[in-house]
């Protein structure tokens, strides 16, 4: 499953652009005018089986499967609506076949999503859907928070490469992307992972098993964004 952990990590995601106007049929079968959004993002995770007190999201993920790997990444995209900082918090299993995927979420967000030191809750973003997972010192300004779902392309070659791809929906948001709804497609590449006996194979020492970098484009229409 180590090709599917970077797949995940890259998953870290994928950023946000935004350029042309573009359109889209709401609810009511209306057009609602949408803003075409575009990036790259860059990200370095972090993958394991040791979950942080209170990460609802890890011990969901590995208390599912023996085999599912948790992940965390942490980035910067450079997007068409400027550059924004991403976290990927997701799961890595081995559906759907035969090559295996991820589900979890990403935030894209204009400043940091700084957790608390000890993994504890002690700052919920209020009664926004979604935002439960993220108990944080400071709420991130003007954040989105989006279901990735991805799955990998292939086995990975030799040296570990390997593409994988997915889609990014758009759950809530806050600040200037209160209301924002919408989709984005993105392909990624993830490269072989580091061991993490570099850093301490026991949970005293390293509560994560691997750690790589991943690479993602995506593109899509986001409606309800303030400019």
């Amino acid at each position: 499953m180590r090709k599917t952990v970077f797949t995940i990590a890259a998953l870290s995601l994928a950023s946000l652009a935004s350029g042309s106007a573009a359109w889209a049929a709401d609810s009511q079968g209306q057009q609602e005018q949408g803003t075409f959004i575009k990036g790259t993002l860059g990200v370095l995770a972090v993958v394991g089986r040791s979950c942080a007190p209170g990460d609802s999201a890890c011990s969901t993920c590995v208390s599912q499967d023996p085999n599912n790997l948790f992940v965390e990444a942490q980035g910067i995209a450079e997007t068409t609506l400027g550059p924004l900082f991403a976290q990927v918090l997701k799961c890595a299993s081995s559906s759907p076949a035969p090559y295996g995927g991820y589900m979890g979420t990403l935030t894209l967000s204009a400043t940091p999503t700084v957790a608390p030191p000890n993994g504890t809750a002690n700052f919920p973003l209020g009664n926004q859907p979604g935002w439960e997972a993220y108990s944080l010192l400071a709420p991130p300004e003007d954040a989105l928070l989006l279901a990735y779902s991805g799955k990998n392309d292939d086995n990975g070659d030799f040296y570990g490469f390997a593409p994988f791809e997915g889609t990014l929906t758009v759950e809530s948001g806050i600040g200037k992307f209160k209301g924002a709804h919408g989709k984005l497609t993105f392909i990624a590449q993830g490269p072989s992972p580091i061991n993490a006996s570099l850093f301490g194979t026991t949970p005293s020492t390293s509560p994560f098993s691997g750690a790589g970098n991943a690479f993602y484009l995506f593109e899509g229409t986001i409606q309800g964004i303030s400019q």
